[in-house]
């Protein structure tokens, strides 16, 4: 109920308090520059007894209307437990609304008030849809590039592959023709050298080439392996990659809900 004080007193105040029935929640505001601050003509005091705050409401079919209402700020604090969990703790009470300086508005006009707010509420839930039905499309992308990125380095490997041992069968093709020519020429001959000296060091360049064949080779294979670890780098920042990406999504999807939520919240109370 609505108390009055004495009016006669010379420092006469309004003093208007919430009923038994419970306090009527703060609807939405939007900046009026005609009709903001205090009361300056009458002073109107809230359940806490300071000077109640001159609003206008943005919400619902109270669109438009003025009313005065609680000026006590709410404080929010975060506290993160333990790394996991994050408690927040709202501060202060609000008194909600002392006194509505408008009538109500005629039935039509609240109807239609109420009928663009629920086409405000379906447009933003649209939107939302929309936002999280691009990020699955995105993260589906994501996916068929990984899989379109992986065919493609399988398929240069074994292409890097097939030249390396094309190459090392190349290179012992000729080693084995020079080994076998020099043989052939040795039996066709059918006598000794006269210089084996010359025979001696022919036999030792071709060691030597077949010698630096084989270095080759080790080194090839030393290189492969470090290819192999890049490979398994790059494999696991993808894979860290895609968990950061799951947890996005998770989080978008955990926001929707939340959002979906607070959204029917609001229609129950309209």
């Amino acid at each position: 109920m609505v108390s009055w004080s004495d009016e006669t007193s010379e420092d006469s105040v309004l003093n208007i308090s919430s009923s038994c029935d419970g306090i009527i929640k703060l609807p939405a505001t939007m900046h009026d520059p005609n009709f903001n601050g205090t009361d300056a003509d009458v002073n109107v005091l809230c359940e806490h007894g300071e000077p109640a705050e001159r609003f206008v409401a943005f919400e619902g079919m109270h669109t438009g209307r003025r009313f005065l209402g609680c000026a006590k700020k709410l404080v929010l604090t975060c506290l993160v437990i333990s790394g996991l969990y994050t408690l927040f703790i709202v501060e202060g009470i609000n008194c909600g609304v002392v006194q509505w300086i408008d009538f109500e508005w005629p039935d039509s006009m609240e109807k239609a008030l109420a009928k663009l707010w629920d086409m405000y509420e379906e447009i933003k839930s649209a939107r939302t849809n929309d936002n999280l039905e691009s990020s699955f499309a995105i993260h589906n992308l994501t996916e068929k590039k990984k899989k379109l990125q992986k065919n493609y380095d399988s398929l240069y490997a074994d292409s890097c592959q097939r030249k390396r041992r094309r190459r090392r069968k190349e290179n012992y093709d000729s080693l084995y023709a020079d080994v076998n020519s020099l043989l052939d020429a040795q039996q066709q001959r059918g006598v000794e050298l006269n210089n084996q000296k010359e025979q001696k060091e022919y036999v030792d360049v071709k060691i030597v080439e077949l010698e630096t064949v084989v270095g080759n080779l080790k080194a090839e294979l030393s290189k492969r392996e470090e290819e192999k670890k890049k490979m398994l780098q790059n494999y696991e920042t993808l894979k860290n990659l895609t968990c950061a990406q799951a947890n996005v999504i998770r989080n978008l999807k955990f926001n929707h809900l939340k959002e979906k939520e607070r959204l029917t919240e609001e229609r129950l109370k309209l």
